[in-house]
């Protein structure tokens, strides 16, 4: 990672304490950079895109860190790896709760809509291809808006979760990934719907 990635991280780090009670600026962004010794100007200099870059690099390294927590998945069924992949893409959440939350409340935003979905899409086809998955046909995107479906049903679920070690949560998961087992393959005409990053299904 160059020293221009490194201060990005750096500065996303500090704005995410700053997240939770103020949701996300660029104002926020300037004072994260300021509150790490730089110029205030390096909130808008390293994220020219703005507040919509900061998340989207925050999801990613989150995606990344996932991937580099799980376990090797030879041992587990494919049903498995998904379930796993979901709990731990959640589980690295559970610090920055509060900060979920308000990112959740950013990107349903009408205009950052086409973003929401890109990075959602970014999330399940990792866990996908952890899982194994070597499709290439319509089937792709079905396993991947399903996925999404199931993923995001199960954030909002984990957001009002208040069970312990959100036992809940991981159970609301478990028949989410058992509905969808039973699940035939998808109209296109739904999957067009719930796939918007896939415009030509």
């Amino acid at each position: 990672m160059d020293s221009r990635d490194e201060i990005k991280k750096q500065i996303l780090e500090r704005a995410l304490t700053h997240v939770p009670f103020e949701g996300w600026s660029q104002n926020i962004l300037e004072r994260a950079a300021l509150e790490e010794g730089f110029d205030p100007s390096y909130g808008w200099r390293i994220f020219p895109q703005g507040t919509l870059e900061a998340v989207s690099l925050w999801s990613h390294l989150l995606d990344q860190e996932m991937l580099q927590t799980l376990p090797s998945p030879e041992t587990l069924r494919i049903r498995e790896r998904v379930t796993l992949g979901v709990r731990t893409r959640l589980s690295l959440l559970i610090p920055y709760r509060e900060a979920a939350r308000k990112t959740a409340t950013f990107l349903s935003l009408p205009h950052h809509a086409g973003k929401a979905s890109r990075l959602l899409y970014n999330t399940v086809n990792e866990i996908w291809y952890y899982a194994g998955d070597t499709s290439t046909d319509y089937n792709f995107y079905t396993k991947r808006a399903l996925l999404a479906w199931v993923y995001s049903a199960t954030f909002l679920y984990w957001l009002r979760d208040s069970s312990e070690e959100y036992e809940k949560t991981w159970a609301f998961l478990d028949r989410r990934i058992e509905g969808v087992m039973k699940l035939p393959k998808l109209p296109k005409r739904l999957l067009a719907r719930i796939c918007p990053w896939k415009s030509d299904v």
